[in-house]
């Protein structure tokens, strides 16, 4: 069996590649990344490839069985169009390329966020539940529904092609680095008055093995990726050594909205459009892919968030 992995030189991607290098079942994977590899894997031919552009000689030489689309934007730019361009773009290239080379299994990492962080959310969000990113105005998540429509049009289209759909929660580990890390790294982290809200996190070694079973054994369709338990926002920021200061809900998103205008890092480094996933709860129900696949859950959100503060420590 050969496996395609778009951004694969990425921290997600190359845990993900160590599974498949150890499995005898994966004959060859096939890596495409604007970064180098950070591991040498002996199963492993490696493009440094854009996903925008044409990959036609890639599908043509090696025929992959698998596609598993990975690339993605998560810190956010003050580019939209650039943003757009890669996270969606990158798709849709990749959809012609599996209808053009007649690809007949996709795994697609999607987001949690793509529910929306509303108020009249659910305790738990399923995979049934309507995805309402869009509502929010933060680009990360619209852009994660734009995605799964083209999917479920491409689907529609294309029935013979089996899609995968990864919705995991905020992902966190000890090689964790964006935009999401740094926030919770500051010495005062503000959250919203009156909305000290449940963390749910996903380690970095569990969404690669979810999508390992995900590609390897799951029927077609959406999985939610997250443990069971969560964390206060105000006891992420404690075990991080920081301390929470609580701001009205007008004040933080006029304080985030002067930070990110002015791109004054010390402030923000997203738009104010992401306080409605600090105010309210967006927690999934991550047990389907127990159900369907042998993957179980190794961490729970507390382990990935203690094994994330202690590898930031000393930094």
């Amino acid at each position: 069996m050969k496996i395609l992995i778009t951004g694969s030189s990425g921290y997600i991607g190359t845990q993900l590649c160590k599974n498949f290098d150890s499995d005898e079942s994966i004959q060859e994977l096939i890596g495409l990344d604007l970064a180098e590899p950070r591991t040498n894997f002996s199963k492993l031919v490696f493009y440094n490839r854009d996903c925008n552009r044409d990959l036609s000689d890639v599908f043509e030489k090696h025929a992959p069985d698998i596609v598993i689309h990975l690339v993605y934007v998560l810190d956010p730019l003050h580019d939209s169009e650039k943003m757009y361009r890669i996270n969606v773009g990158s798709m849709e290239n990749v959809l012609s390329h599996i209808d053009k080379f007649g690809v007949k299994r996709l795994v697609v990492t999607s987001s949690g966020t793509a529910y929306g962080a509303l108020p009249n959310n659910p305790e738990q969000l399923k995979e049934t539940d309507p995805l309402r990113g869009k509502e929010t105005g933060y680009q990360y998540a619209h852009d994660k529904v734009i995605v799964e429509e083209k999917l479920e049009e491409f689907g529609k289209t294309h029935p013979d092609v089996e899609i995968v759909i990864a919705r995991p929660a905020v992902v966190a580990g000890p090689n964790l680095g964006n935009f999401i890390s740094r926030y919770l790294m500051k010495p005062l982290v503000p959250l919203v008055k009156e909305f000290d809200q449940d963390t749910q996190l996903i380690h970095e070694e569990d969404i690669a093995s979810a999508l390992y079973h995900l590609a390897l054994q799951a029927p077609a369709g959406a999985y939610n990726l997250g443990p069971p338990d969560v964390i206060k926002e105000s006891e992420s920021i404690e075990i991080m050594g920081g301390k929470s200061i609580f701001i009205g809900p007008r004040l933080i998103r006029a304080l985030t909205t002067f930070g990110w205008f002015f791109r004054i890092k010390a402030i923000t480094e997203a738009p104010s459009s992401l306080i409605n996933y600090i105010q309210y709860r967006w927690v999934v129900d991550g047990s389907k892919i127990e159900r369907e696949t042998d993957f179980r859950y190794k961490y729970s959100t507390m382990e990935a968030m203690n094994q994330f503060a202690e590898a930031n420590s000393s930094s």
